[in-house]
């Protein structure tokens, strides 16, 4: 074992609290909209893209099935957030685009979380954030993107 079980009784007991108090003071806003953060997230996505992006795209870039990624775009269709543009060469390709509505509320949201974000800045110094940031990283990088996907 690499791990002490001190050590995963502290990793276990981080992230009941930390990671918990983080996703409710980040979705506490969102769900106003009724929403999930991984719906937001999609929706932001795909708001910052630069080019057309398709559902494929996403659940790729999200290391999750395009069903998934489905059960979310439908609730941002739903509440009129996104809407779908079918590729002229092939009608089964439909790039997803934000609506006026949805431009709005992911610009609120960003606003929004950025206040609470700034707040941890504030409590723990940018280096710190940085830290946390480079390890998010990495984890994604060197644990994430190597796990097969179902």
């Amino acid at each position: 074992m690499n791990g002490s079980p001190k050590m995963l009784d502290d990793f276990l007991k981080y992230y009941a609290t930390v990671l918990r108090y983080m996703d409710d003071f980040i979705s506490e806003p969102i769900s106003r909209y009724h929403m999930t953060f991984d719906a937001f997230l999609i929706m932001h996505e795909i708001g910052t893209s630069t080019k057309p992006i398709l559902l494929m795209d996403i659940a790729d870039s999200h290391h999750v099935s395009r069903s998934a990624i489905s059960r979310q775009i439908s609730t941002l269709l739903k509440y009129d957030y996104v809407y779908q543009v079918a590729n002229p060469a092939d009608r089964r390709q439909k790039s997803l685009l934000l609506t006026e509505k949805g431009q709005a509320t992911d610009k609120q949201l960003i606003q929004d979380i950025q206040l609470v974000f700034d707040q941890w800045i504030d409590q723990l110094g940018r280096e710190r954030i940085k830290t946390m940031l480079t390890f998010f990283d990495d984890f994604t990088h060197q644990v994430i993107a190597s796990k097969p996907q179902d």
